[in-house]
């Protein structure tokens, strides 16, 4: 007996209720939901893109009630697109296999396919599936807040990402997925690879002089994070104070705060941190820039370090060591870490972000004995360790020494735009004082203490240029003012242009 089309639809809905159907050859699955005055089914599309050679699921949830199931099939997918659940490129199933696991005849398909294509939702063309229109999507996307077109940009605390050793990154993600092991891809532990360890410690040990080994280093997305899980293990402890440096950057201000500590400031002169503040305070640790101190660039004196490291092993206290942008020194012999003067009290913070580019996320901590169980378990509960292929990639690449070679052409670079800068402002802005330059990314301008180094940023940035006032990096407050010039994305051939624009902002009335 031939059944009616309405019949042999419920009658597939019925068959199809006590499970999944799977037709092998479209690789379409269709998982009935339920009745509502009819059937409402929720169809999932394994279907085949021609392009990538995998298999994309689609999620469908029509509702075929008897009359409509034209309409409603053409709405679901209209709405689907207009919200961005499908986007412009996605390939639909044929009209087909949509029939067949929809139960539909596939006119009804067809027609839809159709309706939507002139509507200008679906790009139809022949022996080709239908796929969503690109003016129809983005037409309707919403864009996100641009950032910002600097015609300048004086940022001080990022590297040129041009820079970034592509090839060799490549390579050495390449060699590290073909020998890695079947362990490299699960969870592992949580202070992260131990060939990355392993090549951070014989690194450091080599370049910084610290002193450590692999099962004290914690691998880290970044400086933000190996600040956030200290804090949280000294709060954790009973700590309720830490000590920073000001000026400082204000962004780390906010992640410890966000711990439950308060913050304490302590000084910085032309000789380093003023530990004297420390002894009257109950600070848990202080953080610390001894190689480069930021923003100034001061190197702190060897006096002041042992002074510092005394404070921390007859206190029972920690320092965390910022080792940000250490290796790029120009005009002065290599500062050891300070961590190796006292590796039971000193806590050693370094990431790639400096010398490779800040969207590879990987840093590393060099713990005292005492933290490295709680640092892990604090890490664990964060984010369950950072991504092992990217560790086992930046392991192979200092282990070959591409990581060496990469930080020798940057530190030629930036040293060539830094040497450039320094004679533009001599130039141009000669009453000026210049401060930091013998390492690092950028140069402090020292402007007059009564002028505000704020609206000389603001000013700058509505004229295209970027560039931050040392002002608001004054964490109790102060008198210093001046402004930071970043030159790690300041082309060299735009130096000259970028400070003639700058001195026209700052006049005279800066000295």
């Amino acid at each position: 007996m031939v059944l009616p089309p309405w019949m042999r639809r419920r009658r597939v809905a019925r068959r199809l209720t006590s499970g999944d159907w799977r037709d092998v050859a479209s690789g379409f699955t269709f998982e009935p939901c339920c009745r509502v005055l009819g059937i409402m089914a929720r169809a999932t599309a394994h279907q085949q893109n021609e392009s990538s050679g995998g298999a994309r699921d689609l999620l469908l949830e029509v509702d075929l009630r008897r009359g409509r199931m034209r309409k409603n099939l053409r709405e679901t997918l209209r709405s689907a697109i207009q919200e961005g659940r499908l986007v412009a490129g996605t390939t639909l199933p044929s009209s087909r296999t949509l029939a067949v696991n929809l139960g539909l005849s596939r006119g009804v398909v067809t027609d839809v396919y159709d309706q939507l294509a002139a509507e200008g939702y679906l790009a139809m063309e022949p022996r080709h599936a239908a796929t969503v229109a690109g003016v129809a999507s983005a037409a309707l996307a919403k864009p996100e807040p641009a950032t910002p077109e600097w015609r300048f940009d004086f940022s001080a605390t990022t590297p040129n990402v041009e820079l970034f050793p592509r090839r060799p990154w490549i390579r050495s993600v390449e060699r590290s997925l073909r020998s890695a092991s079947r362990d490299a891809l699960d969870y592992g532990d949580h202070r992260g690879r131990i060939e990355l360890r392993v090549a951070v410690r014989n690194y450091l040990a080599r370049v910084r002089g610290v002193r450590t080994d692999p099962g004290r280093i914690v691998i880290t997305q970044g400086f933000t994070q190996a600040l956030d899980l200290l804090c949280r293990v000294l709060a954790a402890r009973g700590a309720t104070t830490l000590a920073f440096e000001t000026p400082s950057l204000p962004d780390e201000w906010a992640t410890v705060r966000a711990s439950g500590l308060r913050l304490l400031a302590c000084p910085v002169d032309r000789h380093g941190l003023i530990a004297d503040k420390l002894k009257q305070s109950d600070a848990a640790a202080v953080v610390v820039t001894p190689a480069h101190q930021f923003p100034t660039g001061v190197v702190m004196t060897s006096a002041r370090r042992t002074a510092l490291v005394r404070w921390a092993a007859g206190e029972g206290r920690l320092i965390i060591e910022d080792d940000y942008d250490a290796e790029f020194r120009y005009d002065r012999a290599a500062v050891g870490a300070l961590q190796g003067l006292d590796p039971g009290r000193v806590v050693h913070v370094g990431t790639a972000s400096k010398t490779l580019a800040p969207g590879v996320r990987l840093g590393w901590l060099s713990l005292p004995a005492d933290l490295v169980d709680e640092v892990r378990a604090c890490k664990g509960a964060s984010d369950s360790g950072s991504p092992a292929i990217d560790q086992l990639a930046l392991a192979d690449l200092i282990s070959t020494g591409e990581y060496d070679r990469q930080v020798g052409r940057a530190r030629h670079l930036y040293r060539r735009r830094r040497d450039q800068l320094v004679d533009a402002l001599s130039a141009r802005l000669p009453h000026l004082r210049v401060e930091g330059a013998a390492a690092g990314l950028h140069v402090l301008l020292r402007l007059q203490e009564s002028v505000d180094d704020s609206a000389f940023a603001r000013m700058a940035a509505s004229r295209g240029i970027a560039v931050r006032a040392l002002s608001p990096m004054l964490l109790a407050g102060g008198r210093d003012r001046g402004l930071l010039l970043g030159y790690g994305r300041l082309p060299f051939e735009r130096i000259d242009e970028a400070v003639e624009s700058l001195a026209r902002v700052i006049g005279r009335d800066g000295g």
